[in-house]
């Protein structure tokens, strides 16, 4: 047996160059283009970026790029129709892979597994048949209402006054008695105060450590990071506002 065959991954080949798979489909839906996106990113777990327009062309599409699964994925939604307060989607899945580690019978069944569960999930039509007789008009005021609303939400920038309020009432809290606990099979962590200062354990199988933190923003700082999944698990790949974070972080207090 050589090197190669004690290896859980493929075996390399002498092959050059990359795989390309790419799947597109149309699908109906009453969700306006900056809600649908939001939900196509849920599903997909990927960010979307929107493309530049052609003011020409007025074009709507929203496209994002992941590496998660150890090649390019590319995801992409395009406002392809409006009728009434219906609207057309085109959503486009391409993904590559080095042919030299790659086997394309696997390759393939994997990027056509992935497109038809994200398909099962949206009402996908034949636009021939389902919209023909969509106006271009109503496209474009749709796209020119999407881009204008889009870029004022953008301006939009938080108000950390209630945040900044917030953090002060956990560190408060921290130091009159209460704290965070977790517990699983695998360990747990503690954070508290203690002899003047902000503390951590954690402990487990294969760990125990502790660390102290001397001051308040280190403390905000490591309390942030400690529950920055639980926070956004059911709207992951999105980030709630600080303040929705900061009120579930409050919540967890418990009396120690």
């Amino acid at each position: 047996m050589n090197f190669w065959d004690n290896l859980k991954f493929s075996r390399p080949t002498e092959a050059v160059g990359d795989w390309h798979v790419k799947r597109s489909a149309c699908f109906e839906h009453g969700d306006a283009p900056t809600a649908m996106k939001y939900a196509v990113e849920k599903m997909t777990k990927q960010l979307l970026q929107r493309e530049p327009i052609d003011l020409k062309a007025l074009v709507l599409c929203y496209a994002g790029t992941s590496s998660a699964g150890g090649h390019p994925c590319t995801v992409r939604l395009e406002l392809v129709a409006v009728c009434g307060v219906r609207y057309l989607y085109r959503f486009t899945n391409e993904s590559s892979a080095p042919r030299r580690w790659e086997e394309y019978l696997h390759f393939t069944t994997a990027c056509e597994r992935r497109f038809a569960h994200w398909c099962g999930q949206l009402n996908i039509v034949e636009k021939e048949r389902a919209w023909p007789s969509a106006l271009r008009t109503s496209l474009e005021i749709c796209v020119l209402s999407v881009i204008a609303a889009e870029d004022a939400a953008a301006l939009v920038v938080e108000d950390m006054g209630p945040v900044i309020a917030l953090q002060r009432q956990v560190l408060d809290a921290l130091r009159g008695g209460m704290g965070f606990f977790t517990a699983g099979k695998e360990g747990g962590s503690h954070l508290f105060f203690a002899d003047n200062a902000y503390r951590r354990n954690d402990y487990g199988t294969d760990i125990d450590l502790s660390a102290t933190y001397a001051d308040d923003a280190s403390m905000i700082a490591c309390l942030r990071s400690f529950f920055d999944w639980d926070t956004r698990q059911d709207s992951y790949p999105h980030s709630k506002p600080e303040l929705e974070v900061w009120q579930y972080i409050q919540s967890q207090l418990q009396p120690r």
